[in-house]
């Protein structure tokens, strides 16, 4: 079970349901966006976590 090509998903048939209807609020679009801030700092930590900080360094 991969929760972040889930999570990332859901949050496109998210927008793409509200691109179709009227729209989303302000707040509706805040938390759209820290959802992909959170999804981007996980894939980071998780390249960090299995190639290391710098792995063309070596």
């Amino acid at each position: 079970m991969n929760l972040f090509a889930d999570a990332f998903d859901e949050l496109t048939e998210i927008l793409e349901a509200s691109e179709r209807g009227d729209g989303l609020t302000v707040d509706q679009q805040l938390k759209v966006a820290e959802i992909k801030a959170l999804l981007s700092i996980s894939q980071e930590l998780s390249k960090i976590h299995h190639h290391g900080i710098n792995p063309d360094y070596n």
